[in-house]
C-alpha cells in the first residue's frame, strides 16, 4: 500500500504540478495527483489503441481487436471496482482505484505495442 503511494506520487513528479505532488501529503492532494497521471497513461493509451486500428488492413482483425478491447475496457472497470470495494472504508480508496486503473492501462498499452509488430 505504502509502496502504491510512493509510485503514484513519484510519477507525479513529472507533471505540472511537479512541486505540489512532491509535497503532497493530504488524500485530496496524493488523489489529484494520482490523477493527473493517469490522464496522461489513458491518452497514450487511447493514442497507441488508434494507432493500432488504423494500422490494421484485414477487416476481420480489426473487428476482433474492437471487440477484445471493448472486452478489457469492461474486465478493467470490474477488476478496479473490486479494488475499490476492498478499501472502501480508508481514504486510500481513490488512488488504489487510480492506481489500478493505471496498472491496466500501461500493461494494456504494451500488448496493443506487441499486437502492431
Amino acid at each position: 500500500m505504502k509502496l502504491m503511494i510512493a509510485l503514484l506520487l513519484s510519477a507525479c513528479a513529472g507533471s505540472a504540478f511537479a512541486q505540489d505532488c512532491k509535497n503532497a501529503v493530504s488524500t485530496p492532494e496524493i488523489n489529484e495527483c494520482a490523477s493527473v497521471e493517469q490522464k496522461k497513461v489513458e491518452d497514450k493509451l487511447n493514442k497507441v489503441y488508434q494507432q493500432v486500428i488504423k494500422s490494421i488492413g484485414e477487416a476481420d482483425t480489426r473487428k476482433a481487436l474492437v471487440e477484445a478491447q471493448r472486452a478489457w475496457v469492461q474486465f478493467r472497470e470490474a477488476d478496479c471496482k473490486a479494488i475499490y470495494k476492498q478499501y472502501k472504508t480508508g481514504t486510500i480508496r481513490t488512488v488504489m482505484y487510480i492506481g489500478c486503473m493505471q496498472q491496466h492501462a500501461e500493461v494494456r498499452i504494451k500488448n496493443l505495442e506487441d499486437f502492431q509488430k
